[in-house]
Order: C-alpha cells, then sequence, then structure tokens
C-alpha cells in the first residue's frame, strides 16, 4: 500500500542523514581536504574518482558523472524508488513516517475532489451559455 509522504518530512530525513556515514557503509571512503574520496561503486575504476562532500551533502564521481544528495545515493545503490529510498533512510535512522491517507481514503478523496470540479464546471458552461450576462 502506496503512502504520502510530506515534504517537511522528507526533509527531515535528508538532512538528519550523514552522507559520509551513508556513503562509507557501501564505499571505502578517504578524506583530502574537505572533500571524501573513494572508487565509485557505480563504475569499474582503479583510481577514487568518487567525491563525497560532507559540508553540501552531496556525492559527485567524476568518471561516469552520477552524483546527488543522500537520497539519490540509496536509489542508485540500492536500486529503489524516490519513497523507498525516503523509508529505507528513515528506517536506518529511526525517524518514523506517519501514515497518511492512502490508497482508498485517499481515492475517495479524490473522487469527492472530482464531482465538485465536475458541478463547477457545468455551473460555469451553463451561466455562459445561456444567460445575458454570458453572451
Amino acid at each position: 500500500m502506496a503512502s504520502y509522504i510530506s515534504a517537511d518530512k522528507i526533509e527531515e530525513i535528508r538532512s538528519a542523514a550523514d552522507i559520509v556515514e551513508i556513503v562509507s557503509n557501501y564505499v571505502t571512503l578517504k578524506q583530502r581536504g574537505k572533500n571524501y574520496f573513494g572508487l565509485c561503486p557505480f563504475h569499474p575504476e582503479k583510481t577514487p574518482s568518487f567525491s563525497v562532500n560532507p559540508e553540501k551533502q552531496i556525492f559527485h564521481c567524476f568518471g561516469c558523472g552520477v552524483g546527488g544528495n543522500v537520497i539519490a545515493f540509496i536509489m542508485k545503490i540500492e536500486n529503489l524508488q524516490f519513497p523507498e529510498a525516503v523509508k529505507f533512510l528513515a528506517d536506518k535512522l529511526g525517524i518514523t513516517i506517519p501514515e497518511i491517507a492512502s490508497g482508498g481514503e485517499r481515492s475517495k478523496e479524490r473522487l469527492t475532489l472530482f464531482k465538485v470540479n465536475k458541478f463547477a464546471a457545468e455551473y460555469f458552461q451553463h451561466n455562459l451559455l445561456n444567460t445575458n450576462a454570458g453572451k
């Protein structure tokens, strides 16, 4: 059952995840200056071109060009869609994602909104075509 994750909750999870710590679970990183470098997990290489910037909380591979934030990294490395990657990180960080109306409840709400919208469209169409004010 799919569920909606609020933008605030996504930002909370993204902010709580230390990209260096998360990436270190998959790649051996060595600090060089402000950044960390390692072998890219997304293509074969012998010289480290995979960079993690802890200040900006992003990663980038200078070899294959892949990059992004911690959610993008989890999506790519674990082969997950965006909501699954957010939930994966939330579980790792111990953050609870509240269940918001989904499935049947959300469908009923959408159906009600469509009906109201259809009623409004018919009302305005009638007024435009059949009244002096609309002509």
